[in-house]
């Protein structure tokens, strides 16, 4: 049963044992498929960056679908991360982020509850 918390991140029915190697997180712990949304129509490439996968920009590339919008899943266990998305190679927001914290580069990070 999927249930959204804001329109950029959507989340579901956890999974137990669940390896990802994206997001270098235990392969004991619990996890939750997390939909992670950049609305960008006009970009070549989007990825995301968080404290989730130590920050690597490349590491999590999103797609883009049919509407322009670009799209990743991942599986994260419950807790609070802090992410941005790099758009052609510049950092921006998610505007739909739940909250947003200063980081230590005079700009701010989203902030994702996983649940």
């Amino acid at each position: 049963m999927k249930r959204t918390e804001n329109h950029s991140v959507t989340m579901a029915t956890p999974l137990s044992r669940r390896r990802n190697h994206r997001t270098d997180v235990g392969e004991d712990s619990r996890r939750v498929e997390v939909e992670l949304t950049c609305e960008a129509p006009q970009a070549e490439r989007v990825f995301v960056a968080g404290d989730f996968n130590h920050w690597r920009a490349g590491d999590l590339r999103l797609r883009r679908d049919e509407t322009g919008s670009w799209k990743v899943q991942v599986w994260l266990p419950p807790g609070r991360y802090e992410y941005r998305f790099i758009v052609d190679g510049e950092w921006q927001n998610d505007p739909h982020a739940s909250a947003c914290v200063p980081n230590g580069f005079g700009s701010s990070n989203g902030v994702l509850l996983v649940k």
